[in-house]
């Protein structure tokens, strides 16, 4: 006051301090004073780093008051500081603060034993561990909600998108953990306080500010957020399901302005696994009031544009490093059930049906690519199939009622060349689309410049013409086993007499072609039977791709490829339309083998439905059985035995006088195998002691379990009961000194009953036991006839 009187004044301690109001010295020391009274209790304070007697002391000013801030300090600190930078005109130099920075770094020091690197440091591990968690969440919120309303707009925005933040654990237990009633619990009681959070924004929001624009529409949220408890309460949501969207919300775009609140919590909800019922019922509720903005307004045109604009940007990603394959599916499943609005849910079916089917005809996209988005689309139809991605990439569930004809409007499809397309299911273009990318990155390897478009397979005809040009360079064994696989591809698309599910799938069966693993499905393969070859013209049918199999056969054999082509005669067993040759090529390929292996001519034609070919086969057999006896490569072929007795040709063999030397050899046949069971035995009984035995051989199981009692059956319907009764006998090891008349009967009778009881007790594993046999449909079918013939072996010894 003196100095002021006297017009004099000190040496300023900073220039800075030129630009003090012009209230002069004497009144800076009074609002000194009364500052310095007021904070007098904070005692640590250093009032000097603080102000000097020239003025306030930038260099100390901030740090000082950051360092003495607590729950007790906080307002005076905040008051101090207002106080003192009011007594600056203008821009406050640097080095000062303002009295809401002191509550903004309150909040923040509250926050800081929670928060690293923006997200919790907190890991979950049991939930009344994250209840706990949480209540220490509410109560700083608490401590610090009332300085958070004076904080501008944009600090208000940051601090309250922490607390979400903060409040989500940083790591969640696994989802089968997830779906309990504890978990439950501590998901309402998050969602609760998100609400209060929300709610306090929102009042926040609603009183005029300093002009800024939040980013965030808490009515909307809060909308989103009452509607989704309320359905996680009433069961509609899992625990799983919501904590998934919980998570995928605040960890996404949140708060972030570029999307409205409704299409941030709906695309995690889509993405957490939901489905389109609940989806729709938040997403109506929150719809009114989200149109704030031209981006809402853009997004609120309804769900279908929702979706479409969930689903664009992991389209655009499929090519990418990490594609959204989980996302993706999420979202397609989310539309498989019937529920909710349902013309809503077709149209939104309807669009994503068709970006997807836009999607999957882009020619500049990548081909794998495009065969993943026309499998996704099989499955959204229910026609599953062999893929070479995992099933967690291919995990959508089907559409209940969809029909993508009926429900996109889409036309019969039709070919410039050969009109309409003669598909058992004329709907579905995007099979033959997909059959037709996959069919070319088969053969990329082998021939790179070749497309197989769909036209190509169009129909039977425009088939048979492309895979005969492929055929025309087939001069490996590599470029032999592409074309397998190219057939495996193409005959679900063409095989006939089907419904309609399975008529235009690329079946599992069809892919057996190419696979070595062909243990799959053996239950259904057992009551195979050999096709009538007396009736043929009635009951013959013939695989739609005959004429192309044909030419492959021809190519297998042109290599010597004999062993494939068993197999893939066996194979077509197990298929309703699965003859590979008609009659004339049948006939083609007998008189093409016989002139290089008699024995691999006769296996082939016994495995297929012509009973003269069969006939001259045998003949062969037996003239050159005739002319060379037995040799050691023929004298241990099970197959010959397995196709004997599956093509029913053992009758003729048997019963006439035509085929001594074909007796004979199968005779001997029986007898080598009957000692190898029986060295097998020995060898059991030697190992059984050290359990150190290996495993026995399948052509021993296979013979002693189905060979050797079919034969002995069909000796007995052939009224051959001696030498049956003597082959047992010798199998059995029975006492030479005994009358074989005596004990025959007694003897086929028990071994008959022993077999009978054994298939019974049925401990046969066909999947197993058959790993390495070419053809196992045959001997499937042989065991699923045994059980009916040795009943009537057993007539045949009870009449005589």
């Amino acid at each position: 006051m003196q100095l002021d009187e006297k017009k004099e004044s000190l040496p300023l301690i900073h220039p800075d301090q030129a630009i003090i109001t012009s209230f002069g010295l004497g009144r800076f020391y009074k609002v000194i004073e009364q500052e310095c009274r007021n904070i007098s209790f904070v005692k640590d304070l250093n009032f000097k780093n603080i102000v000097g007697l020239g003025g306030l002391n930038l260099e100390c000013f901030r740090d000082e008051v950051y360092r003495n801030i607590d729950e007790h300090s906080v307002e005076a600190l905040a008051n101090m500081v207002q106080a003192l930078v009011s007594l600056y005109a203008g821009i406050p130099p640097e080095g000062l603060i303002s009295w809401q920075e002191v509550y903004k770094y309150y909040i923040l020091s509250l926050l800081m034993p929670l928060v690293g690197d923006e997200r919790t440091n907190f890991t979950v591990e049991r939930p009344e561990t994250y209840q706990g968690f949480i209540g220490q969440v509410e109560h700083k919120y608490e401590m610090c909600r009332k300085y958070i309303k004076l904080l501008t707009d944009s600090d208000i925005f940051e601090i309250m998108k922490r607390f979400f933040i903060v409040s989500i654990p940083n790591t969640a237990p696994p989802g089968s953990l997830l779906d309990t009633s504890a978990w439950q619990e501590c998901l309402i009681l998050l969602m609760n306080f998100f609400i209060r959070l929300t709610e306090d924004i929102e009042e926040v929001s609603c009183h005029k500010r300093s002009g800024e624009i939040l980013r965030f529409n808490p009515t909307c949220f809060m909308k989103c957020l009452k509607s989704f408890t309320r359905l996680v309460i009433e069961d509609s949501v899992s625990p799983t399901q919501g904590w998934g969207t919980i998570l995928g919300c605040i960890n996404s775009d949140f708060m972030g302005g570029a999307a409205s609140e409704s299409s941030i919590f709906c695309r995690a909800m889509i993405f957490s696994g939901c489905g389109f019922g609940v989806i729709s019922e938040v997403f109506s509720e929150a719809e009114s009031p989200c149109s704030s903005s031209l981006e809402a307004e853009k997004e609120m045109r309804g769900l279908p544009a929702l979706y479409v604009s969930i689903l664009e940007p992991i389209l655009q990603g499929l090519a990418s490093e990490v594609p959204e394959y989980q996302n993706l599916c999420n979202l397609l499943s989310s539309l498989s059930k019937l529920e909710g609005d349902m013309e809503n849910q077709k149209r939104v079916r309807r669009v994503v049906w068709e970006r997807m089917a836009d999607y999957s005809s882009d020619l500049q996209l990548p081909g794998h690519v495009r065969v993943y988005a026309l499998e996704l689309m099989q499955s959204i139809v229910g026609r599953p199939i062999k893929s070479a991605f995992s099933d967690q990439q291919l995990n959508v569930l089907p559409w209940e009622g969809w029909d993508e004809l009926h429900d996109t409007g889409e036309r019969r499809v039709t070919s410039p060349s050969q009109g309409v397309s003669d598909y058992p299911d004329t709907s579905n273009r995007f099979t033959s689309t997909l059959v037709a990318l996959r069919s070319s990155q088969i053969m990329a390897p082998i021939c790179p410049c070749l497309e197989i478009t769909p036209d190509d397979l169009m129909d039977v005809g425009t088939a048979v013409s492309c895979f005969s040009k492929l055929c025309g360079a087939a001069d490996t064994d590599s470029y032999l086993k592409a074309l397998v696989a190219v057939l495996a591809e193409w005959e679900g698309l063409f095989v006939a007499g089907k419904d309609d599910k399975n008529s235009a799938e690329v079946t599992d069966s069809g892919n057996d072609w190419e696979n070595d693993d062909w243990n799959e499905g053996w239950e259904s393969f057992q009551e195979v039977e050999p096709l009538n070859t007396e009736n043929k013209g009635s009951s013959l049918s013939l695989h739609p791709l005959h004429v192309c199999w044909s030419e492959l056969i021809q190519r297998h054999v042109a290599l010597s490829l004999f062993g494939d082509v068993l197999q893939f005669l066996d194979l077509s067993l197990s298929k309703p339309n699965g003859v590979l040759l008609d009659e004339d090529n049948a006939r083609s390929l007998c008189e093409m083998v016989l002139g290089r292996d008699f024995l691999w001519a006769f296996k082939m034609m016994m495995l297929l439905p012509y009973g003269d070919l069969r006939l001259n086969c045998l003949d062969a057999v037996e003239e050159k059985l005739k002319q060379e006896g037995l040799t050691d490569r023929i004298g241990k072929d099970l197959d010959v035995l397995i196709l004997v007795l599956y093509s029913g040709v053992i009758s003729k063999i048997i019963s006439g006088s035509l085929y001594d030397s074909s007796f004979s050899y199968i005779c001997y046949l029986v007898g080598y195998f009957s000692r190898q069971c029986q060295e097998a035995c020995l060898l059991r009984l030697a190992h059984k002691e050290t359990s150190s035995g290996e495993d026995e051989r399948p052509s021993v199981v296979i013979f002693e379990r189905i060979l050797l009692p079919i034969f002995i059956c069909e000796l007995v319907k052939a009224d051959q009961k001696m030498l049956a009764g003597f082959i047992i006998t010798k199998y059995m090891h029975t006492n030479a000194s005994l009358s074989l008349i005596n004990i025959a009967e007694a003897g086929l009778r028990r071994f008959l009953e022993g077999q009978l009881n054994e298939l019974h007790r049925g401990d046969f594993d066909l999947k197993t036991t058959f790993s390495d046999i070419a053809v196992r449909h045959a001997i499937s079918s042989l065991l699923g006839r045994l059980v009916d013939l040795i009943p009537s072996a057993l007539s045949f010894l009870s009449e005589r």
